[in-house]
């Protein structure tokens, strides 16, 4: 090909490009488009700030229908609490025989105990020996340690009258008052106390 040929006609498609780019740019109107309305900003949601009350507990739901725990008369306990208090101290319960030699069942000879094992609430019925009443945690500490070490099921219980802090020393709980009977004439004679036979408390 004759190169002035060729330049020509590439210089002719160079400029054809260059029309197709300009010629919108130049001769073409853009369209008008609609201005951009800024909308104004919603107002705030109303939230409800009320507290949420607290879920209702099981144990809440379902306390009331309970019955009320067994509790031992007021004269009878405080009777209790006045004929078992004692200044022995825990050594003295070395002279106390063991619990197998005391409380062991006995042979039947008789008809069975006719101790009710339920109450009018349905609830079932224990004993225990209230044997001691003292003034400190540790005198209490030191008897319920002496029991248990001589085979007898032995507890302690704070309670608060008026302004004063007690401690009852009990054995069992038992569901017949025959064993605690027959525990009791030993404590009686060990703690020189006159230990009284009650419905358990839980």
């Amino acid at each position: 090909m004759d190169p002035l040929f060729r330049q020509r006609l590439v210089g002719t498609l160079v400029l054809v490009a260059l029309g197709v780019v300009f010629w919108p740019l130049i001769f073409v109107t853009p369209e008008t488009r609609e201005p951009i309305v800024l909308q104004p900003m919603s107002e705030r949601p109303a939230i409800d700030q009320t507290p949420i009350p607290e879920p209702e507990s099981f144990e809440s739901s379902v306390a009331p229908k309970l019955p009320e725990p067994p509790k031992n008369l007021p004269p009878v306990q405080e009777a209790a609490d006045i004929q078992t208090q004692t200044d022995a101290q825990a050594d003295s319960l070395a002279h106390l025989p063991d619990s197998d030699s005391v409380a062991a069942p006995q042979p039947r000879r008789a008809p069975p105990s006719e101790d009710p094992l339920v109450d009018e609430q349905g609830l079932a019925i224990f004993y225990v020996l209230q044997v001691a009443t003292v003034g400190s945690a540790s005198r209490a500490d030191e008897l319920v340690e002496g029991l248990q070490a001589r085979g007898y099921k032995a507890f302690s219980a704070r309670y608060v009258r008026v302004d004063d802090e007690l401690f009852r020393v009990q054995i069992g709980p038992n569901a017949e008052q025959a064993p605690l009977m027959r525990i009791k004439p030993e404590i009686d004679t060990v703690l020189k106390v006159n230990s009284q036979i009650l419905r358990y408390e839980q």
